[in-house]
């Protein structure tokens, strides 16, 4: 009897164990079911350029000097594909809203300067992903009543890096609401000795770490914080110093002079001609940080597998 009763527990075990054994995408050739996966979400931006910032001098590519009342929404969607365990490459396009403020600041000269612009971005961009940590696998293909311990791990945290391409429109705020600000020539751009004039279509470098979380085999939730390194200062339309007002009043009138310099004339010299505006010796950079709904599209569920185990018990 004792025997009997052995052999019927083995029996069962074998059964559990069949039915509920993990299947890791990271052993053999298993990761390939989870290789496509499209995306889509929304997020939050915010960036270093010259406005705004802390009470105090900007520091050089700093974090530390974010403003994060100017934090603004984005959205986003995109593509990802993984071509090896350990390594994806992934495309996104995205939109977010940028904002500086010089209000925010009690620095004496930003805050005197009195800048507030905002400006529309929208990004492509094609990353190459590293996975540093992983926990990946199938549970129990059915659900057995009792049967513990066997649920789907679909859980990664990865770094990335790649090239952006991205289009903006920086814009000032006045009484008539939001103006375009590069037809303005602000800094002078056109005017002998002015600066060149800067194009909306510029690059940068992202970088970024990422953690996807498993739902079921189909899908997931990530969460992404991204770095982006420009090649242009002209985000905020603020880059070197102050060109003569009245000549950019002559030239291209008083909206322009208006938005070269909106100060209160309470120290008039602060924004002579070549006084400081901005700094140009250091690009412009701005952050997303963005929450994701994934969907793997390689992988599909066997409702015919799932139907002949239910009749069988």
């Amino acid at each position: 009897m004792k025997k009997i009763i052995t052999l019927s527990c083995l029996c069962l075990c074998s059964i559990f164990w069949a039915y509920g054994q993990p299947t890791n995408f990271t052993t053999s050739d298993y990761w390939k079911h989870q290789r496509k996966e499209v995306f889509f979400g929304v997020g939050a931006t915010n960036f270093l350029g010259d406005l705004g910032g802390l009470n105090r001098i900007g520091t050089d590519y700093s974090p530390m000097d974010l403003e994060w009342l100017v934090t603004r929404p984005s959205g986003h969607i995109g593509y990802r594909y993984r071509f090896r365990p350990w390594f994806l490459t992934k495309s996104i396009l995205q939109y977010g809203i940028l904002k500086g403020d010089d209000a925010l600041t009690q620095e004496p000269a930003r805050h005197y300067r009195n800048l507030l612009v905002r400006t529309h971005l929208i990004e492509f961009s094609q990353h190459l992903e590293f996975i540093v940590y992983n926990n990946e696998h199938f549970g129990k293909r059915y659900k057995i009543h009792g049967l513990k311990g066997m649920r789907n791990k679909n859980t990664l945290i990865y770094l990335f890096s790649g090239i952006s391409v991205f289009a903006y429109i920086p814009q000032g705020s006045g009484d008539g609401g939001w103006t375009n600000l590069r037809p303005l020539h602000t800094e002078g751009q056109g005017l002998p000795g002015g600066p060149n004039q800067y194009k909306l279509i510029n690059y940068g470098i992202p970088f970024g770490l990422g953690c996807k979380i498993g739902l079921d085999a189909l899908w997931r939730l990530s969460f992404e914080l991204s770095y982006t390194k420009t090649f242009t200062d002209y985000l905020d339309d603020v880059s070197s110093v102050y060109y003569d007002n009245d000549a950019i009043n002559a030239a291209y009138g008083s909206t322009a002079a208006y938005f070269a310099d909106p100060s209160s004339g309470e120290f008039s010299n602060w924004t002579d001609p070549g006084q400081m505006r901005g700094d140009s010796k250091q690009k412009d950079a701005y952050f997303f940080f963005n929450a994701s709904i994934i969907r793997n599209i390689t992988y599909k569920r066997s409702k015919k597998l799932k139907f002949q185990y239910r009749a069988r018990y």
